[in-house]
C-alpha cells in the first residue's frame, strides 16, 4: 500500500513539473510566431534583400497597445551581429516594424520583414548566420515573444560598404519605368502646400551629418540643390557644396529614419527616384504638378515633412508612402 502511495505521490509531482514547465513556456509567450521562412538574395526596386516571412498571433493584448516586431542576425548564434560604422560606432543588424492597436488584430499573417544585403556586412569567408523575430512591448521595452531560430550561409562576398555614414550597394537599382526625369540642374525643392518654405541645410552648415529641415525662401535663398541624374536616380547635392548631398542617416531603410547632409560617397542611401504626381488629381494642368521623392534603398519610403507641417524649422525624414501633400515637393 505504501509502495502504491509512492508512486502515486512521484506520478502526481512529476505532472504538476511538468505543466509547469509547459507554462513557462508556451503559455508564458504573449507573442507567437508561425510559418516563418527565410529566404536570401530576394529582389526587389531597392536592391537584394535577406527577406523573412511570418504570421505573428497575440494573445491578452489590451495592455499592449503598440508591438514591434524586430528581425535579428545572430552571429554567432545568441549574439546580435553588429559592425563598425564609419564614426566608430557598433550597428546592429536588424529590421523592424510597429504595429499598433494589436487587441483589435490578434494575428498578423503572411508579414515580411527585410533588411537589405548593404546592410548584412559579412565576415570574411563563409559563414553561418541565424536568424530569428522577437516581438516586444514598446512601452516598456518587453520582450513578449520569440521564434525560434533560422539560419543563412554567406560567403562574406556581398555588396556591403560605406554609406552615410555606413552602407553602399555598389551596384545598380532596377527600376520599373515608372520614374521621372528631369534636366540637370539647380532647383529649389519646395512644399507643395507652401512654396515659400523649401528644404534646406540646418544653418547651411557644409558637414556631416547636418540636420535637413525646411528653411525660409527669403531668409536662405541660395539653398537650392542640384540633380545629379545617374541611371534612373539622382544625387541631390547642395549648391552651397556640391560635394555634399541628401543622405539617409546611417542607411537606416526605415519609417521616421532622419534626413541629414553627408559627403556624397556614391551609395544607395544617396540615391533618389522622383516619381511624379499631382497636389489636386482633380485638376492636374492648374499648377499641381508635384514630385515624390523615394529612396533607392527602398522606394516605398519618401522624404516627407514630419508632422505634417509645412512651417519653418519642421524636421525632413523618411515615411511610408501615404499619398499626404507633406510628401510632394515643387521643383522651382
Amino acid at each position: 500500500m505504501r509502495q502504491k502511495q509512492f508512486y502515486f505521490s512521484a506520478l502526481v509531482s512529476l505532472m504538476v513539473m511538468s505543466m509547469t514547465a509547459f507554462q513557462g513556456t508556451a503559455f508564458g509567450q504573449k507573442a507567437t510566431f508561425s510559418d516563418c521562412k527565410l529566404k536570401h538574395n530576394v529582389v526587389t526596386d531597392g536592391g537584394k534583400q535577406l527577406q523573412c516571412q511570418y504570421t505573428a498571433r497575440f494573445s491578452d493584448m489590451k495592455s499592449h497597445k503598440k508591438i514591434k516586431i524586430v528581425m535579428q542576425v545572430e552571429y554567432p548564434k545568441g549574439k546580435v551581429y553588429k559592425y563598425l560604422n564609419n564614426d566608430g560606432k557598433n550597428v546592429s543588424v536588424t529590421a523592424s516594424k510597429e504595429y499598433n492597436n494589436q487587441y483589435d488584430r490578434p494575428i498578423l499573417e503572411n508579414k515580411r520583414l527585410g533588411i537589405y544585403n548593404s546592410r548584412l556586412h559579412p565576415q570574411p569567408g563563409t559563414n553561418t548566420y541565424y536568424v530569428r523575430l522577437v516581438a516586444y512591448e514598446v512601452k516598456t521595452g518587453k520582450v513578449i515573444g520569440r521564434s525560434g531560430y533560422m539560419s543563412f550561409t554567406n560567403t562574406g562576398k556581398s555588396d556591403a560598404g560605406k554609406s552615410g555614414g555606413n552602407v553602399n550597394s555598389g551596384g545598380k537599382s532596377k527600376s520599373k519605368g515608372k520614374w521621372a526625369k528631369i534636366s540637370k540642374g539647380n532647383y529649389h525643392v519646395a512644399c507643395a502646400e507652401n512654396a515659400m518654405v523649401y528644404v534646406g541645410a540646418k544653418n547651411k552648415v557644409m558637414a556631416n551629418g547636418t540636420n535637413i529641415e525646411l528653411v525660409g525662401k527669403f531668409l536662405d535663398d541660395d539653398q537650392q540643390w542640384y540633380f545629379l541624374p545617374e541611371n534612373d536616380y539622382y544625387y541631390i547635392c547642395s549648391t552651397i557644396n556640391r560635394n555634399y548631398v541628401l543622405d539617409v542617416k546611417k542607411g537606416v531603410a526605415a519609417a521616421g529614419t532622419n534626413i541629414q547632409l553627408y559627403q556624397r560617397n556614391n551609395s544607395e542611401a544617396q540615391r533618389w527616384y522622383l516619381e511624379k504626381c499631382f497636389t489636386d488629381p482633380k485638376h492636374p494642368k492648374e499648377n499641381h504638378e508635384a514630385y515624390i521623392i523615394r529612396s533607392a534603398l527602398n522606394p516605398d519610403l519618401v522624404i516627407e515633412i514630419e508632422g505634417g507641417y509645412c512651417s519653418f524649422d519642421s524636421n525632413i525624414r523618411l515615411n511610408r508612402y501615404s499619398r499626404k501633400k507633406s510628401q510632394m515637393w515643387r521643383l522651382e
